[in-house]
């Protein structure tokens, strides 16, 4: 009898902890967000370096946070700054040179994050059968670029490792999209460019293509707004970096997955950006070298006489850290204070 009471009473205990256990469980669950819904506009840039930006909307990463979210797709930085400054979208996605030339030509922006760096996502396309081997058989010959983005930047840095002037080649300004038909066409020979178009570009010229690299430049995709934005809500930018943060961690968890909703998000096939998915560190920062990289290319904008500005600004001016700081501070290496 006393056994049978011993055995009973141990298993009360183990419901009781049982139980104890699971609320204990249930209540370090964050709440889900029942505040007021706030409706954002973010011109995010047509290209799978903003692979979190999409990963957030379509696993409603956003939504948690409280945001609708409209995504606004546009091809270039260049174009997605201008759309910010000009009121018609909240937030925007764009490479640091386009976010340097805003800031160096006056336009009151904060850079909130850096979303995703890499080192091959800008490079220089060239077909063989116009004579191209190396970097110096561009002598003379034509290029395409898109004025005022990471495309001008790395084929000026390719220039000058290689001692050729920009007047030794003739650069023909081309939007993104017009970058594989232009090379394909043999309007231009060579392009510099980025993802999908380079690796288009390389899968169609096959043999008869080289790629010629990017001068070692680290590119960045970055998360910016306009200042009287973040003053009016703070707290808004400290949700869409939650929602990103989340994106990053399934990415890093879902890699298949997440390749498949980017892919869909920009109407290219899974396999093709599957082959060029691991050139890009997504992580949510705000990093040293971004810092210099805005400085590296003021002095270049300001030398070959492509702002009017004769002086590098500071750009920790025209970087917002409270918010990443507030999220997730050891993403901040950035010195500052």
């Amino acid at each position: 009898m006393n056994k049978k009471i011993i055995f009973i009473g141990v298993v009360l205990v183990i419901i009781v902890l049982g139980a104890v256990g699971y609320l204990g469980f249930d209540q370090k669950q964050p709440p889900k967000y029942t505040g007021p819904v706030e409706k954002i506009t973010i011109a995010v840039a047509a290209d799978p370096s903003t692979a979190l930006v999409y990963i957030a909307a379509k696993e409603n990463f956003f939504k948690d946070e409280g945001l609708d979210v409209e995504l606004n797709k546009i091809g270039s930085g260049k174009v997605i700054t201008e759309t910010v400054v000009d009121k018609k979208a909240d937030l925007g996605t764009a490479a640091e040179t386009p976010v340097m030339f805003s800031i160096i030509n006056g336009k009151k922006i904060q850079v909130i994050a850096t979303i995703v760096s890499s080192d091959k996502e800008t490079v220089v396309v060239a077909r063989k059968d116009r004579g191209i081997t190396t970097v110096s058989d561009l002598v003379g010959k034509k290029i395409g670029v898109t004025p005022g983005t990471t495309s001008d930047f790395v084929i000026n840095t390719l220039l000058v490792l290689h001692k050729i002037s920009r007047n030794e080649v003739e650069l023909i300004n081309l939007a993104p999209e017009e970058m594989f038909d232009s090379l394909m066409g043999g309007k231009v020979d060579a392009i510099s460019t980025w993802n999908p178009h380079i690796i288009n570009s390389q899968k169609k010229l096959g043999s008869n293509g080289i790629t010629l690299g990017n001068g070692g430049i680290i590119i960045t995709m970055n998360l910016f707004t306009r200042d009287d934005f973040i003053k009016k809500n703070p707290e808004v930018i400290k949700k869409v970096l939650r929602a990103l943060i989340k994106a990053e961690i399934f990415a890093k968890e879902n890699p298949s997955e997440s390749i498949k909703i980017v892919a869909n998000a920009l109407n290219i096939k899974d396999e093709l950006l599957k082959d060029f998915w691991d050139i890009y560190s997504i992580k949510v920062t705000l990093d040293q070298f971004f810092l210099l990289s805005l400085e590296n290319e003021a002095r270049w904008a300001i030398k070959n006489n492509l702002t009017n500005a004769t002086k590098v600004p500071n750009y920790l001016n025209y970087i917002y850290f409270d918010a990443l700081e507030a999220v997730k501070p050891e993403a901040v290496t950035i010195i500052h204070k």
